[in-house]
Protein backbone atom coordinates (compact mmCIF):
# COMPACT_ATOMS: atom_id res chain seq x y z
CA UNK A 1 0.00 0.00 0.00
CA UNK A 2 1.05 3.61 -0.65
CA UNK A 3 0.98 5.30 2.39
CA UNK A 4 1.80 9.19 2.61
CA UNK A 5 2.71 10.82 6.12
CA UNK A 6 1.69 14.36 6.36
CA UNK A 7 4.22 15.84 9.32
CA UNK A 8 7.27 14.99 10.46
CA UNK A 9 7.02 15.10 14.20
CA UNK A 10 7.04 12.48 17.13
CA UNK A 11 4.13 10.81 16.05
CA UNK A 12 4.63 11.07 11.62
CA UNK A 13 8.05 9.75 12.41
CA UNK A 14 6.90 6.89 14.68
CA UNK A 15 4.10 5.99 11.96
CA UNK A 16 6.82 6.01 9.52
CA UNK A 17 9.39 4.11 10.88
CA UNK A 18 6.65 1.09 11.75
CA UNK A 19 4.23 1.55 8.46
CA UNK A 20 7.23 1.82 6.56
CA UNK A 21 8.20 -2.26 7.44
CA UNK A 22 5.08 -3.61 5.34
CA UNK A 23 4.24 -0.30 2.98
CA UNK A 24 5.74 2.00 0.60
CA UNK A 25 5.72 5.10 2.76
CA UNK A 26 6.28 8.74 2.02
CA UNK A 27 6.78 11.27 4.56
CA UNK A 28 6.08 14.91 3.90
CA UNK A 29 7.40 17.59 6.10
CA UNK A 30 7.18 21.29 6.58
CA UNK A 31 11.04 22.32 6.09
CA UNK A 32 13.89 21.36 3.51
CA UNK A 33 16.15 20.95 6.41
CA UNK A 34 13.70 17.99 7.88
CA UNK A 35 13.43 16.39 4.14
CA UNK A 36 17.23 16.44 3.63
CA UNK A 37 18.00 15.10 7.13
CA UNK A 38 15.27 11.88 6.23
CA UNK A 39 16.68 11.17 2.88
CA UNK A 40 20.05 11.28 4.09
CA UNK A 41 19.85 9.29 7.54
CA UNK A 42 16.49 7.17 6.99
CA UNK A 43 13.77 7.38 9.64
CA UNK A 44 15.65 6.08 13.10
CA UNK A 45 13.03 4.66 15.97
CA UNK A 46 14.94 3.17 19.04
CA UNK A 47 18.20 2.44 16.76
CA UNK A 48 16.52 0.48 13.86
CA UNK A 49 16.55 2.34 10.64
CA UNK A 50 13.68 2.35 8.15
CA UNK A 51 14.78 4.01 4.92
CA UNK A 52 11.66 6.50 4.02
CA UNK A 53 11.47 8.81 1.10
CA UNK A 54 10.90 12.45 2.32
CA UNK A 55 9.13 15.40 0.69
CA UNK A 56 8.70 19.39 1.57
CA UNK A 57 5.35 19.79 -0.05
CA UNK A 58 3.03 17.96 -1.89
CA UNK A 59 4.73 16.39 -4.57
CA UNK A 60 3.54 13.03 -5.12
CA UNK A 61 0.57 13.14 -2.54
CA UNK A 62 -1.98 12.22 -5.50
CA UNK A 63 -0.43 9.15 -6.32
CA UNK A 64 -1.20 7.76 -2.70
CA UNK A 65 -3.73 5.41 -1.61
CA UNK A 66 -3.77 7.07 1.57
CA UNK A 67 -2.83 9.63 3.47
CA UNK A 68 -2.16 10.30 7.23
CA UNK A 69 -2.64 13.43 8.32
CA UNK A 70 -0.65 13.52 11.28
CA UNK A 71 0.32 17.72 12.04
CA UNK A 72 -1.10 20.01 14.85
CA UNK A 73 -4.66 20.98 14.47
CA UNK A 74 -3.50 24.58 13.73
CA UNK A 75 -1.51 23.76 10.54
CA UNK A 76 -4.54 21.99 8.99
CA UNK A 77 -5.99 25.02 7.12
CA UNK A 78 -2.62 25.70 5.73
CA UNK A 79 -2.64 21.91 3.75
CA UNK A 80 -3.78 22.02 0.35
CA UNK A 81 -4.51 18.04 0.20
CA UNK A 82 -5.58 16.45 -3.38
CA UNK A 83 -8.93 15.22 -3.81
CA UNK A 84 -8.53 11.25 -4.53
CA UNK A 85 -6.38 9.83 -2.10
CA UNK A 86 -8.32 8.09 1.01
CA UNK A 87 -7.45 10.12 4.10
CA UNK A 88 -6.83 9.11 7.99
CA UNK A 89 -7.02 12.54 10.70
CA UNK A 90 -4.72 11.53 13.84
CA UNK A 91 -5.12 14.97 15.29
CA UNK A 92 -5.43 16.20 19.23
CA UNK A 93 -8.88 17.67 20.06
CA UNK A 94 -11.90 17.96 17.80
CA UNK A 95 -11.75 21.38 16.37
CA UNK A 96 -10.77 19.51 12.93
CA UNK A 97 -13.87 17.92 12.47
CA UNK A 98 -15.60 21.67 10.99
CA UNK A 99 -12.72 21.08 8.62
CA UNK A 100 -13.27 17.40 7.86
CA UNK A 101 -16.67 18.13 6.82
CA UNK A 102 -16.47 19.55 3.49
CA UNK A 103 -13.75 17.37 1.64
CA UNK A 104 -14.93 15.39 -0.97
CA UNK A 105 -12.03 12.42 -0.01
CA UNK A 106 -13.31 9.02 2.05
CA UNK A 107 -12.20 10.42 5.90
CA UNK A 108 -11.50 8.72 9.01
CA UNK A 109 -10.61 9.58 11.86
CA UNK A 110 -7.96 7.83 14.43
CA UNK A 111 -6.62 8.98 18.07
CA UNK A 112 -3.08 7.67 19.10
CA UNK A 113 -2.13 6.20 22.84
CA UNK A 114 1.20 5.81 22.14
CA UNK A 115 4.49 7.91 23.72
CA UNK A 116 6.88 8.92 21.46
CA UNK A 117 9.82 11.43 21.79
CA UNK A 118 11.18 13.06 18.62
CA UNK A 119 14.84 13.13 19.14
CA UNK A 120 15.96 14.87 15.90
CA UNK A 121 14.60 15.43 12.19
CA UNK A 122 14.69 12.16 12.02
CA UNK A 123 14.86 10.34 14.63
CA UNK A 124 12.17 9.51 17.45
CA UNK A 125 11.83 7.29 20.38
CA UNK A 126 9.27 5.08 21.35
CA UNK A 127 8.57 5.88 24.72
CA UNK A 128 5.10 4.36 25.72
CA UNK A 129 3.39 1.22 24.24
CA UNK A 130 0.36 1.72 23.14
CA UNK A 131 -2.25 1.39 20.72
CA UNK A 132 -4.17 3.68 17.75
CA UNK A 133 -7.99 3.45 17.12
CA UNK A 134 -10.00 4.40 14.34
CA UNK A 135 -13.21 5.41 12.76
CA UNK A 136 -15.12 6.21 9.83
CA UNK A 137 -16.23 10.26 9.69
CA UNK A 138 -17.87 9.87 5.91
CA UNK A 139 -17.53 8.65 2.72
CA UNK A 140 -16.08 4.71 2.01
CA UNK A 141 -16.44 2.75 5.30
CA UNK A 142 -12.32 2.24 5.43
CA UNK A 143 -11.64 2.28 8.94
CA UNK A 144 -11.67 -1.82 9.56
CA UNK A 145 -9.91 -2.15 6.58
CA UNK A 146 -6.84 0.02 7.66
CA UNK A 147 -7.29 -1.87 10.76
CA UNK A 148 -6.29 -4.87 8.94
CA UNK A 149 -3.76 -3.53 6.70
CA UNK A 150 -1.92 -1.33 9.46
CA UNK A 151 -1.80 -3.09 12.82
CA UNK A 152 0.52 -5.46 13.60
CA UNK A 153 0.77 -7.62 16.78
CA UNK A 154 3.79 -4.90 17.73
CA UNK A 155 1.79 -1.88 16.66
CA UNK A 156 -1.86 -2.47 17.50
CA UNK A 157 -4.62 -0.82 15.82
CA UNK A 158 -8.82 -1.25 16.98
CA UNK A 159 -11.88 -0.03 15.21
CA UNK A 160 -14.08 2.02 16.52
CA UNK A 161 -17.54 2.36 15.64
CA UNK A 162 -18.65 6.06 16.97
CA UNK A 163 -16.05 8.70 16.20
CA UNK A 164 -17.95 10.78 18.17
CA UNK A 165 -17.48 8.88 21.43
CA UNK A 166 -13.61 7.86 20.42
CA UNK A 167 -12.32 11.14 19.86
CA UNK A 168 -14.80 12.91 23.57
CA UNK A 169 -12.95 10.05 25.24
CA UNK A 170 -9.67 11.51 24.30
CA UNK A 171 -9.94 15.23 24.17
CA UNK A 172 -11.71 15.16 28.35
CA UNK A 173 -8.03 13.52 29.44
CA UNK A 174 -6.45 16.08 27.36
CA UNK A 175 -8.44 18.86 28.41
CA UNK A 176 -7.96 17.94 32.54
CA UNK A 177 -4.52 16.85 32.36
CA UNK A 178 -2.58 18.74 29.40
CA UNK A 179 -3.86 22.10 30.85
CA UNK A 180 -2.87 21.48 34.09
CA UNK A 181 0.27 19.82 33.80
CA UNK A 182 1.57 23.08 31.55
CA UNK A 183 0.75 25.71 33.83
CA UNK A 184 2.38 24.35 36.74
CA UNK A 185 5.05 22.69 35.24
CA UNK A 186 4.53 19.22 36.62
CA UNK A 187 4.44 15.30 35.41
CA UNK A 188 0.83 14.00 35.30
CA UNK A 189 1.13 12.31 38.72
CA UNK A 190 0.29 15.79 40.91
CA UNK A 191 -3.62 15.67 38.69
CA UNK A 192 -3.60 13.43 41.91
CA UNK A 193 -0.98 14.08 44.21
CA UNK A 194 -1.12 17.88 44.56
CA UNK A 195 -4.60 18.50 46.71
CA UNK A 196 -4.85 22.00 44.63
CA UNK A 197 -4.53 20.82 41.43
CA UNK A 198 -6.77 17.85 41.49
CA UNK A 199 -9.07 20.17 42.75
CA UNK A 200 -9.36 22.24 39.51
CA UNK A 201 -8.69 18.80 37.85
CA UNK A 202 -11.98 17.87 38.94
CA UNK A 203 -13.45 20.78 37.92
CA UNK A 204 -12.49 20.89 34.32
CA UNK A 205 -13.68 17.10 33.97
CA UNK A 206 -17.30 18.66 34.86
CA UNK A 207 -17.06 21.58 32.45
CA UNK A 208 -15.80 18.86 30.07
CA UNK A 209 -18.30 15.55 30.80
CA UNK A 210 -21.26 18.61 30.84
CA UNK A 211 -20.00 19.67 27.25
CA UNK A 212 -19.39 16.21 25.65
CA UNK A 213 -22.54 15.01 27.07
CA UNK A 214 -20.49 11.99 29.16
CA UNK A 215 -20.98 10.91 32.95
CA UNK A 216 -18.73 13.22 34.93
CA UNK A 217 -18.28 10.38 37.75
CA UNK A 218 -16.87 7.95 34.80
CA UNK A 219 -14.80 10.00 33.46
CA UNK A 220 -12.96 10.89 35.87
CA UNK A 221 -12.12 7.85 37.38
CA UNK A 222 -10.26 7.42 33.60
CA UNK A 223 -8.39 10.42 34.44
CA UNK A 224 -7.47 9.37 37.66
CA UNK A 225 -6.59 5.95 36.42
CA UNK A 226 -4.33 7.71 33.71
CA UNK A 227 -2.36 10.09 35.45
CA UNK A 228 -1.31 7.43 37.52
CA UNK A 229 -0.49 5.14 35.08
CA UNK A 230 1.38 7.60 32.88
CA UNK A 231 2.58 9.56 36.61
CA UNK A 232 6.02 9.98 35.23
CA UNK A 233 4.79 11.39 31.92
CA UNK A 234 5.18 14.68 30.77
CA UNK A 235 2.03 16.38 28.89
CA UNK A 236 2.93 17.16 24.93
CA UNK A 237 1.42 20.69 25.90
CA UNK A 238 4.16 20.84 28.73
CA UNK A 239 6.11 19.58 26.21
CA UNK A 240 5.43 22.50 23.70
CA UNK A 241 5.50 24.98 26.49
CA UNK A 242 9.20 23.77 27.46
CA UNK A 243 10.38 23.68 23.78
CA UNK A 244 8.61 27.30 22.99
CA UNK A 245 6.57 25.48 20.69
CA UNK A 246 2.46 26.71 20.15
CA UNK A 247 0.18 24.54 22.20
CA UNK A 248 -3.11 23.15 21.13
CA UNK A 249 -4.70 24.33 23.59
CA UNK A 250 -7.53 25.86 21.43
CA UNK A 251 -8.00 22.81 19.81
CA UNK A 252 -8.38 20.93 23.17
CA UNK A 253 -10.00 23.52 25.66
CA UNK A 254 -11.46 25.83 22.98
CA UNK A 255 -13.59 23.34 21.99
CA UNK A 256 -15.08 22.52 25.37
CA UNK A 257 -15.67 26.34 25.66
CA UNK A 258 -17.38 26.88 22.44
CA UNK A 259 -19.76 23.94 23.03
CA UNK A 260 -20.55 25.63 26.55
CA UNK A 261 -21.20 28.76 24.60
CA UNK A 262 -18.53 30.11 27.03
CA UNK A 263 -20.03 29.43 30.46
CA UNK A 264 -16.95 27.08 31.22
CA UNK A 265 -14.80 29.66 34.02
CA UNK A 266 -12.36 26.98 34.39
CA UNK A 267 -11.58 26.43 30.97
CA UNK A 268 -11.72 29.87 30.20
CA UNK A 269 -9.31 30.37 32.70
CA UNK A 270 -6.66 27.47 31.68
CA UNK A 271 -7.18 28.97 27.88
CA UNK A 272 -6.19 32.10 29.29
CA UNK A 273 -3.28 30.82 31.38
CA UNK A 274 -1.15 28.85 28.23
CA UNK A 275 -1.38 31.54 25.99
CA UNK A 276 0.13 33.70 28.69
CA UNK A 277 2.33 31.46 28.77
CA UNK A 278 3.30 31.13 25.12
CA UNK A 279 3.62 35.04 25.15
CA UNK A 280 6.01 35.12 27.69
CA UNK A 281 7.74 31.92 25.84
CA UNK A 282 7.56 33.72 22.45
CA UNK A 283 9.11 37.21 24.18
CA UNK A 284 12.16 35.07 25.13
CA UNK A 285 11.49 35.81 29.03
CA UNK A 286 11.51 32.99 31.68
CA UNK A 287 8.29 31.31 32.71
Amino acid sequence: MRIGIIGGGSIGLLLASHLGAVHKVSLYVRTEKQKKAVNENGVICDGMMREIKAYSNNEQMKEQDLLIVAVKQYHLQSLTLPSNPDLLFLQNGMTHLSFIQHLPNNCALGIVEHGAMKASEYEVFHTGNGSIRLANHHGKEMASQLVDLLGSEKFPIYFHDDYWNMLSEKLIINTVINPLTAIFKVNNKYILENDHIRKLAELLCEEGSRALGLIHEEQWQRICRIAQSTGENQSSMLKDLNEERKTEIDAICGFILKKLEGEAPYHNFVIESVHALEAINYKGEAI
